[in-house]
Protein backbone atom coordinates (compact mmCIF):
# COMPACT_ATOMS: atom_id res chain seq x y z
CA UNK A 1 0.00 0.00 0.00
CA UNK A 2 1.24 3.69 -0.79
CA UNK A 3 1.69 5.77 2.26
CA UNK A 4 -0.19 7.79 1.55
CA UNK A 5 -3.15 5.73 1.12
CA UNK A 6 -2.73 4.30 4.69
CA UNK A 7 -5.15 6.49 6.93
CA UNK A 8 -7.28 7.14 3.74
CA UNK A 9 -7.75 3.20 3.87
CA UNK A 10 -8.50 2.62 7.64
CA UNK A 11 -10.79 5.32 7.20
CA UNK A 12 -13.04 3.16 4.70
CA UNK A 13 -16.61 3.57 4.94
CA UNK A 14 -16.62 0.02 3.09
CA UNK A 15 -14.81 -1.08 6.68
CA UNK A 16 -18.81 -1.29 9.08
CA UNK A 17 -16.69 -2.31 11.89
CA UNK A 18 -14.14 -0.95 14.36
CA UNK A 19 -11.95 -3.89 13.70
CA UNK A 20 -9.37 -4.29 10.57
CA UNK A 21 -7.81 -7.26 9.47
CA UNK A 22 -4.41 -5.71 8.27
CA UNK A 23 -3.23 -8.66 6.85
CA UNK A 24 -2.87 -12.40 7.70
CA UNK A 25 -1.12 -11.94 11.25
CA UNK A 26 -2.75 -8.16 12.44
CA UNK A 27 -5.35 -6.44 13.71
CA UNK A 28 -6.44 -2.98 13.87
CA UNK A 29 -9.02 -1.80 16.61
CA UNK A 30 -10.53 1.42 15.79
CA UNK A 31 -11.91 2.74 19.00
CA UNK A 32 -10.50 5.51 21.76
CA UNK A 33 -12.23 3.79 24.55
CA UNK A 34 -9.69 0.31 23.96
CA UNK A 35 -6.80 2.07 23.52
CA UNK A 36 -5.95 1.29 26.95
CA UNK A 37 -6.77 -2.70 26.68
CA UNK A 38 -3.65 -2.33 23.52
CA UNK A 39 -1.01 -0.33 25.60
CA UNK A 40 -1.15 -1.59 28.94
CA UNK A 41 0.34 -1.70 32.03
CA UNK A 42 3.59 -3.85 33.16
CA UNK A 43 1.35 -6.10 35.21
CA UNK A 44 0.11 -7.73 31.79
CA UNK A 45 2.63 -9.40 29.81
CA UNK A 46 2.99 -7.39 26.12
CA UNK A 47 5.31 -8.09 23.54
CA UNK A 48 5.89 -5.62 20.75
CA UNK A 49 5.83 -7.23 17.07
CA UNK A 50 8.83 -8.41 16.15
CA UNK A 51 7.87 -7.93 12.01
CA UNK A 52 7.38 -4.35 13.07
CA UNK A 53 10.50 -3.19 14.90
CA UNK A 54 12.11 -5.05 12.40
CA UNK A 55 12.22 -1.59 10.71
CA UNK A 56 14.42 -0.19 12.82
CA UNK A 57 17.70 -0.28 12.90
CA UNK A 58 18.47 -0.60 16.69
CA UNK A 59 17.81 -3.96 17.71
CA UNK A 60 19.13 -3.91 21.46
CA UNK A 61 17.64 -0.51 22.04
CA UNK A 62 14.34 -0.43 24.43
CA UNK A 63 12.17 0.86 21.85
CA UNK A 64 12.81 -2.18 19.53
CA UNK A 65 13.43 -4.60 22.52
CA UNK A 66 10.41 -7.23 21.58
CA UNK A 67 10.30 -9.25 24.80
CA UNK A 68 8.48 -7.90 28.19
CA UNK A 69 11.24 -9.42 30.60
CA UNK A 70 13.77 -7.94 28.65
CA UNK A 71 12.40 -4.39 28.11
CA UNK A 72 11.05 -4.32 31.78
CA UNK A 73 14.79 -4.49 32.86
CA UNK A 74 16.28 -2.14 29.86
CA UNK A 75 13.87 0.72 30.68
CA UNK A 76 14.58 -0.08 34.61
CA UNK A 77 18.12 0.94 33.63
CA UNK A 78 17.36 4.19 32.28
CA UNK A 79 14.37 5.35 33.80
CA UNK A 80 15.50 7.57 37.16
CA UNK A 81 17.42 9.59 34.19
CA UNK A 82 14.18 10.89 32.85
CA UNK A 83 11.81 10.93 35.92
CA UNK A 84 10.40 14.32 36.41
CA UNK A 85 12.60 15.27 38.99
CA UNK A 86 15.76 15.21 36.79
CA UNK A 87 14.09 17.28 33.86
CA UNK A 88 13.58 20.51 36.86
CA UNK A 89 17.02 20.21 37.50
CA UNK A 90 17.82 20.08 33.76
CA UNK A 91 15.74 23.28 33.59
CA UNK A 92 19.20 25.70 33.36
CA UNK A 93 20.61 23.21 30.03
CA UNK A 94 16.62 23.78 28.30
CA UNK A 95 16.77 27.23 28.75
CA UNK A 96 20.49 27.97 27.91
CA UNK A 97 19.62 26.30 24.46
CA UNK A 98 16.24 27.97 24.31
CA UNK A 99 18.19 31.59 24.67
CA UNK A 100 20.54 30.56 21.84
CA UNK A 101 17.51 29.76 19.58
CA UNK A 102 15.90 33.28 20.82
CA UNK A 103 19.41 35.10 19.53
CA UNK A 104 18.73 33.57 16.06
CA UNK A 105 15.30 34.37 15.99
CA UNK A 106 16.50 38.33 16.87
CA UNK A 107 18.95 37.93 13.87
CA UNK A 108 16.75 36.74 11.78
CA UNK A 109 14.36 39.63 12.69
CA UNK A 110 17.21 42.18 12.58
CA UNK A 111 18.27 40.74 8.79
CA UNK A 112 14.41 39.93 7.48
CA UNK A 113 15.19 36.74 6.93
CA UNK A 114 12.50 33.72 6.94
CA UNK A 115 12.87 31.35 9.48
CA UNK A 116 12.10 27.57 9.24
CA UNK A 117 10.94 26.85 11.96
CA UNK A 118 10.96 22.93 12.09
CA UNK A 119 14.29 22.88 11.68
CA UNK A 120 14.91 25.47 14.48
CA UNK A 121 13.32 23.00 16.68
CA UNK A 122 14.90 20.38 15.46
CA UNK A 123 17.94 21.80 16.26
CA UNK A 124 16.71 22.58 19.79
CA UNK A 125 15.71 19.26 20.69
CA UNK A 126 18.74 17.92 19.12
CA UNK A 127 21.32 20.17 21.04
CA UNK A 128 19.18 19.39 24.56
CA UNK A 129 19.00 15.99 24.15
CA UNK A 130 22.48 15.10 23.04
CA UNK A 131 23.64 17.51 25.92
CA UNK A 132 21.50 14.70 28.08
CA UNK A 133 23.33 11.87 26.49
CA UNK A 134 26.75 12.54 25.97
CA UNK A 135 27.29 15.64 27.99
CA UNK A 136 27.63 18.04 25.28
CA UNK A 137 25.60 19.61 23.05
CA UNK A 138 26.93 20.08 19.32
CA UNK A 139 25.73 23.29 19.32
CA UNK A 140 23.21 22.76 16.06
CA UNK A 141 21.61 25.59 16.70
CA UNK A 142 24.60 27.35 15.23
CA UNK A 143 24.73 25.68 12.43
CA UNK A 144 23.11 28.01 9.26
CA UNK A 145 19.80 27.56 8.32
CA UNK A 146 19.99 24.69 11.12
CA UNK A 147 20.60 22.05 8.37
CA UNK A 148 22.41 19.01 10.23
CA UNK A 149 23.03 15.33 9.68
CA UNK A 150 20.54 14.08 12.65
CA UNK A 151 17.22 16.11 11.25
CA UNK A 152 18.12 15.06 7.64
CA UNK A 153 18.60 11.48 8.21
CA UNK A 154 15.53 11.21 10.43
CA UNK A 155 13.98 12.51 6.95
CA UNK A 156 15.62 10.09 4.90
CA UNK A 157 14.33 7.21 7.43
CA UNK A 158 11.03 7.75 7.00
CA UNK A 159 11.33 7.22 3.13
CA UNK A 160 12.89 4.00 3.75
CA UNK A 161 10.61 3.17 6.52
CA UNK A 162 8.38 0.63 5.14
CA UNK A 163 10.69 -0.59 2.89
CA UNK A 164 12.54 -1.92 5.72
CA UNK A 165 10.12 -3.29 7.56
CA UNK A 166 9.01 -5.53 5.13
CA UNK A 167 12.28 -6.13 3.53
CA UNK A 168 14.76 -6.28 6.84
CA UNK A 169 17.02 -8.50 5.38
CA UNK A 170 17.96 -6.53 2.35
CA UNK A 171 18.34 -3.56 4.47
CA UNK A 172 20.51 -5.21 6.83
CA UNK A 173 22.30 -6.83 3.79
CA UNK A 174 23.32 -3.29 1.85
CA UNK A 175 24.59 -2.27 5.52
CA UNK A 176 27.58 -4.11 4.76
CA UNK A 177 28.80 -2.53 1.61
CA UNK A 178 31.26 0.13 1.45
CA UNK A 179 29.23 3.44 1.76
CA UNK A 180 29.96 5.18 -1.96
CA UNK A 181 28.20 2.01 -3.05
CA UNK A 182 25.80 2.31 -0.72
CA UNK A 183 24.75 5.88 -0.98
CA UNK A 184 24.70 5.53 -4.92
CA UNK A 185 22.12 2.47 -4.54
CA UNK A 186 20.00 3.98 -1.11
CA UNK A 187 21.39 7.12 0.08
CA UNK A 188 18.62 7.19 2.91
CA UNK A 189 20.37 3.76 4.40
CA UNK A 190 23.80 4.85 3.59
CA UNK A 191 22.71 8.47 5.77
CA UNK A 192 21.27 6.66 8.78
CA UNK A 193 24.75 4.71 8.91
CA UNK A 194 26.76 7.92 8.42
CA UNK A 195 24.60 8.84 11.43
CA UNK A 196 25.07 6.03 13.53
CA UNK A 197 29.26 6.28 12.47
CA UNK A 198 29.11 9.75 14.63
CA UNK A 199 27.18 8.53 17.13
CA UNK A 200 29.30 5.65 17.80
CA UNK A 201 32.14 7.87 18.18
CA UNK A 202 30.47 10.37 19.77
CA UNK A 203 29.81 7.61 22.31
CA UNK A 204 33.52 6.39 22.79
CA UNK A 205 34.72 10.17 23.34
CA UNK A 206 32.35 10.04 25.95
CA UNK A 207 33.59 6.92 27.48
CA UNK A 208 37.12 7.96 27.26
CA UNK A 209 38.79 7.55 30.61
CA UNK A 210 40.67 10.23 31.05
CA UNK A 211 38.22 12.46 30.39
CA UNK A 212 36.87 13.69 34.19
CA UNK A 213 33.37 12.04 35.58
CA UNK A 214 31.97 15.70 35.78
CA UNK A 215 31.92 15.81 31.76
CA UNK A 216 30.19 12.52 30.82
CA UNK A 217 26.83 12.26 30.32
CA UNK A 218 24.86 10.54 33.25
CA UNK A 219 22.80 8.26 30.41
CA UNK A 220 26.55 6.35 29.24
CA UNK A 221 27.32 7.09 32.98
CA UNK A 222 24.54 4.47 33.52
CA UNK A 223 25.00 2.15 30.99
CA UNK A 224 28.69 1.19 31.48
CA UNK A 225 27.78 1.23 35.25
CA UNK A 226 29.06 -2.18 36.45
CA UNK A 227 26.17 -3.16 38.08
CA UNK A 228 24.43 -3.68 35.05
CA UNK A 229 24.93 -6.94 33.49
CA UNK A 230 27.86 -6.38 30.90
CA UNK A 231 26.59 -8.32 27.72
CA UNK A 232 24.17 -4.59 28.66
CA UNK A 233 26.86 -2.17 28.46
CA UNK A 234 28.18 -3.32 24.96
CA UNK A 235 28.98 -0.98 22.51
CA UNK A 236 26.46 -2.15 20.61
CA UNK A 237 24.06 -1.40 22.90
CA UNK A 238 25.44 1.94 23.61
CA UNK A 239 25.17 2.94 20.35
CA UNK A 240 21.46 1.60 19.14
CA UNK A 241 19.94 3.84 22.57
CA UNK A 242 22.25 6.81 21.15
CA UNK A 243 20.71 6.44 17.76
CA UNK A 244 17.10 6.34 19.26
CA UNK A 245 17.54 8.97 21.66
CA UNK A 246 18.81 11.05 19.61
CA UNK A 247 15.72 10.68 16.31
CA UNK A 248 12.89 10.22 18.75
CA UNK A 249 13.94 13.09 21.15
CA UNK A 250 14.78 15.56 17.71
CA UNK A 251 12.15 15.44 15.54
CA UNK A 252 8.84 14.42 17.30
CA UNK A 253 9.25 17.36 20.18
CA UNK A 254 10.19 19.71 17.06
CA UNK A 255 7.02 19.16 14.54
CA UNK A 256 4.76 19.40 18.03
CA UNK A 257 6.48 22.87 18.65
CA UNK A 258 6.14 23.79 14.63
CA UNK A 259 2.34 22.67 15.33
CA UNK A 260 1.55 24.74 18.16
CA UNK A 261 3.13 27.98 17.28
CA UNK A 262 1.34 27.27 13.48
CA UNK A 263 -2.11 27.24 15.25
CA UNK A 264 -1.15 29.99 17.75
CA UNK A 265 -0.03 32.43 14.60
CA UNK A 266 -2.87 31.32 12.21
CA UNK A 267 -5.34 32.55 14.64
CA UNK A 268 -4.06 35.03 17.04
CA UNK A 269 -7.07 35.32 19.20
CA UNK A 270 -4.92 32.19 20.64
CA UNK A 271 -1.95 34.26 20.91
CA UNK A 272 -2.99 37.05 22.89
CA UNK A 273 -4.91 34.91 25.39
CA UNK A 274 -1.64 32.97 25.90
CA UNK A 275 0.28 36.07 26.49
CA UNK A 276 -2.69 37.64 28.64
CA UNK A 277 -2.05 34.62 31.33
CA UNK A 278 1.69 34.71 30.84
CA UNK A 279 1.03 38.10 32.15
CA UNK A 280 0.09 37.43 35.20
CA UNK A 281 3.53 35.91 36.10
CA UNK A 282 6.10 38.04 37.70
CA UNK A 283 8.72 39.26 35.24
CA UNK A 284 11.93 36.57 35.14
CA UNK A 285 15.21 37.43 32.78
CA UNK A 286 14.56 36.82 29.63
CA UNK A 287 11.18 35.91 30.17
CA UNK A 288 12.78 32.59 31.32
CA UNK A 289 10.36 31.40 33.57
CA UNK A 290 10.43 27.77 35.42
CA UNK A 291 8.26 24.75 34.95
CA UNK A 292 7.26 25.30 38.13
CA UNK A 293 5.42 28.79 37.37
CA UNK A 294 4.65 27.41 34.22
CA UNK A 295 2.91 23.87 34.46
CA UNK A 296 0.01 25.17 36.96
CA UNK A 297 -1.21 27.35 34.06
CA UNK A 298 -4.53 25.97 32.32
CA UNK A 299 -4.86 27.47 28.97
CA UNK A 300 -0.49 27.62 27.91
CA UNK A 301 -1.56 23.58 29.38
CA UNK A 302 -4.26 23.61 26.88
CA UNK A 303 -2.03 24.48 24.53
CA UNK A 304 1.01 22.12 25.12
CA UNK A 305 -1.76 19.65 24.70
CA UNK A 306 -3.37 20.58 21.51
CA UNK A 307 0.26 20.68 20.05
CA UNK A 308 0.98 17.09 20.69
CA UNK A 309 -2.52 16.07 19.85
CA UNK A 310 -2.50 17.76 16.46
CA UNK A 311 1.76 16.75 15.71
CA UNK A 312 0.01 13.38 16.77
CA UNK A 313 3.49 11.62 17.60
CA UNK A 314 4.38 8.13 15.43
CA UNK A 315 0.77 7.50 13.10
CA UNK A 316 2.22 4.43 12.11
CA UNK A 317 0.66 0.98 13.48
CA UNK A 318 3.25 0.11 16.60
CA UNK A 319 1.33 -3.33 17.72
CA UNK A 320 1.41 -4.87 20.87
CA UNK A 321 0.98 -8.64 21.45
CA UNK A 322 -0.61 -9.99 24.60
CA UNK A 323 1.43 -13.69 25.04
CA UNK A 324 -0.11 -15.03 27.25
CA UNK A 325 -4.05 -13.96 27.54
CA UNK A 326 -7.20 -13.79 25.43
CA UNK A 327 -8.08 -10.40 24.32
CA UNK A 328 -11.87 -9.62 24.20
CA UNK A 329 -12.87 -6.47 22.60
CA UNK A 330 -17.04 -6.95 23.04
CA UNK A 331 -17.99 -9.70 21.38
CA UNK A 332 -14.90 -10.32 19.84
CA UNK A 333 -11.87 -12.89 21.50
CA UNK A 334 -8.43 -12.36 20.31
CA UNK A 335 -6.09 -15.18 20.58
CA UNK A 336 -3.18 -14.84 22.57
CA UNK A 337 -0.35 -13.96 20.26
CA UNK A 338 -1.98 -11.76 17.86
CA UNK A 339 -0.96 -8.63 17.16
CA UNK A 340 -3.23 -5.65 17.63
CA UNK A 341 -2.48 -1.84 17.11
CA UNK A 342 -4.41 1.29 17.01
CA UNK A 343 -2.93 4.72 15.16
CA UNK A 344 -2.68 7.81 17.13
CA UNK A 345 -4.35 9.23 14.44
CA UNK A 346 -7.67 7.82 15.16
CA UNK A 347 -7.91 8.54 18.38
CA UNK A 348 -6.60 12.16 18.28
CA UNK A 349 -9.43 12.54 16.15
CA UNK A 350 -12.27 10.91 17.44
CA UNK A 351 -15.12 13.44 17.71
CA UNK A 352 -16.69 11.66 20.18
CA UNK A 353 -13.32 12.97 22.31
CA UNK A 354 -12.42 15.69 20.37
CA UNK A 355 -15.90 17.50 18.86
CA UNK A 356 -14.12 19.68 16.18
CA UNK A 357 -10.90 17.51 16.34
CA UNK A 358 -9.19 19.09 13.57
CA UNK A 359 -9.34 22.62 15.36
CA UNK A 360 -6.91 24.14 17.91
CA UNK A 361 -9.23 24.44 20.93
CA UNK A 362 -6.42 25.02 24.00
CA UNK A 363 -10.19 25.97 25.98
CA UNK A 364 -11.13 21.72 25.57
CA UNK A 365 -8.65 20.89 28.26
CA UNK A 366 -9.88 23.48 30.80
CA UNK A 367 -13.72 22.52 30.15
CA UNK A 368 -12.81 18.96 30.54
CA UNK A 369 -10.40 19.69 34.00
CA UNK A 370 -13.79 21.77 35.05
CA UNK A 371 -16.31 18.51 34.44
CA UNK A 372 -13.58 16.20 35.37
CA UNK A 373 -12.80 14.65 32.50
CA UNK A 374 -9.43 12.52 32.31
CA UNK A 375 -8.38 13.89 28.58
CA UNK A 376 -5.22 13.06 29.01
CA UNK A 377 -6.34 9.61 28.89
CA UNK A 378 -6.83 9.72 25.19
CA UNK A 379 -3.33 12.11 24.49
CA UNK A 380 -1.45 9.01 23.11
CA UNK A 381 1.51 10.69 21.28
CA UNK A 382 3.57 8.67 23.36
CA UNK A 383 1.35 5.86 23.54
CA UNK A 384 0.82 4.22 27.00
CA UNK A 385 1.27 1.54 29.20
CA UNK A 386 4.67 0.60 30.29
CA UNK A 387 5.98 1.23 26.60
CA UNK A 388 5.37 4.38 27.07
CA UNK A 389 8.12 7.00 25.46
CA UNK A 390 10.79 7.29 28.03
CA UNK A 391 11.22 10.70 27.08
CA UNK A 392 7.96 12.03 27.43
CA UNK A 393 8.75 14.68 30.85
CA UNK A 394 11.62 15.86 28.38
CA UNK A 395 9.31 16.41 25.66
CA UNK A 396 6.44 18.56 28.05
CA UNK A 397 8.95 20.48 29.60
CA UNK A 398 10.93 21.59 26.36
CA UNK A 399 7.00 22.70 24.60
CA UNK A 400 6.20 24.57 27.96
CA UNK A 401 9.56 25.97 28.11
CA UNK A 402 10.30 27.02 24.47
CA UNK A 403 6.79 28.00 23.84
CA UNK A 404 6.20 30.70 27.12
CA UNK A 405 9.57 32.23 26.02
CA UNK A 406 9.05 32.83 22.47
CA UNK A 407 5.98 33.87 22.68
CA UNK A 408 6.46 36.18 25.63
CA UNK A 409 9.69 37.73 23.46
CA UNK A 410 8.58 37.79 19.74
CA UNK A 411 6.25 39.00 17.47
CA UNK A 412 5.62 36.87 14.33
CA UNK A 413 3.70 36.08 11.30
CA UNK A 414 3.55 33.07 9.09
CA UNK A 415 4.99 32.81 5.56
CA UNK A 416 3.62 31.21 3.02
CA UNK A 417 2.23 28.28 5.59
CA UNK A 418 -1.18 27.31 5.65
CA UNK A 419 -3.16 24.79 7.18
CA UNK A 420 -3.06 22.16 4.21
CA UNK A 421 1.11 22.31 4.99
CA UNK A 422 0.01 20.28 7.90
CA UNK A 423 -2.42 18.06 6.77
CA UNK A 424 -0.92 14.49 7.10
CA UNK A 425 -0.61 12.93 3.37
CA UNK A 426 2.11 10.45 4.25
CA UNK A 427 2.98 7.96 6.73
CA UNK A 428 6.41 6.93 7.45
CA UNK A 429 6.13 6.47 11.30
CA UNK A 430 5.12 9.63 11.39
CA UNK A 431 2.76 11.79 9.85
CA UNK A 432 3.94 13.62 7.03
CA UNK A 433 2.97 16.52 4.67
CA UNK A 434 1.65 15.77 1.02
CA UNK A 435 4.79 18.35 0.43
CA UNK A 436 7.48 19.73 2.86
CA UNK A 437 5.63 20.86 5.28
CA UNK A 438 7.48 23.15 7.10
CA UNK A 439 6.31 25.95 8.95
CA UNK A 440 8.04 29.01 7.96
CA UNK A 441 7.68 32.63 10.26
CA UNK A 442 9.39 35.86 9.68
CA UNK A 443 10.54 37.79 12.75
CA UNK A 444 8.75 40.96 12.77
CA UNK A 445 9.55 42.27 16.46
CA UNK A 446 10.95 41.94 20.21
CA UNK A 447 8.63 42.57 22.73
CA UNK A 448 10.12 43.96 25.62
Amino acid sequence: MLPSLYVQALTETRFKGPIVRINVRELHIKDSQYYGNIYTGSSRRVNKDSATVAAFPVTTAVAATVDHNIHRARRGYLNPYFSKRVVVDLEPLIHDRIGRLCARLEKAMQQGQVTILDSAFSALAADIITQRFYGEHFDYLGIQDFKFSVRETFIAAGLVYHFSRFFPSVVASLKSLPLPILRWIAPGVADIETVREQIKHNILTSLDEKRSTNSKSVIVSALADPNIPAKERTIDRLLDEGTTFIFAGTETSARALSVTMFHLLNNKSNLRKLRDELDTLPPRQGNAYSLSQLEPLPYLTGVVNEGFRLSFGPVSRLPRVATHETLRYKDYLIPAGTPVSQSSYFVHTDPLIYPNPFSFEPTRWIKAAQEGITLNKFLVSFTKGSRQCIGINMAYAELYLTIARIVRSFEMDLYETTPEDLEIYHVRLVGCPRKGGDVKVTVTGKIG
